[in-house]
């Protein structure tokens, strides 16, 4: 496989047991549920839903672990933290807007994997 920038699979091939069957599904699954999530994000920050803009970035922290977004953690950590205490409104938009881009480079990354892993 590829070298890639954003994402790094050492976690889901030990979790899928190397089985590219399974790594496909996971990635399926996450590439299906974490731009809705972004989507939601950002939703949920115009109209100041900081209780399950929290929650949802919650969500999203385990997801990004396991597809190896390690990139993105403390921007996830930020956002539930500031949403939590209702805080830095506009910083919060900056850190969605920089995992929304930065999950686009590792969409693609991943839809890469799943053509890869489709050949074998």
């Amino acid at each position: 496989m590829d070298t890639y920038t954003m994402i790094n699979l050492n976690f889901l091939n030990q979790f899928a047991l190397d089985d590219p069957v399974k790594m496909k599904k996971y990635i399926g699954m996450f590439l299906q549920s974490a731009p809705q999530a972004i989507a939601k994000m950002k939703e949920q920050h115009s109209a100041k839903d900081w209780v399950h803009l929290k929650t949802t970035a919650h969500s999203l922290k385990p997801q990004l672990a396991y597809m190896g977004i390690e990139s993105l953690k403390e921007n996830i950590l930020r956002i539930e933290e500031y949403a939590g205490d209702e805080k830095n409104h506009d910083v919060i938009l900056q850190l969605i807007e920089t995992v929304e881009k930065k999950c686009a480079v590792a969409f693609a990354e991943l839809s890469n994997v799943v053509e890869e892993l489709s050949k074998t």
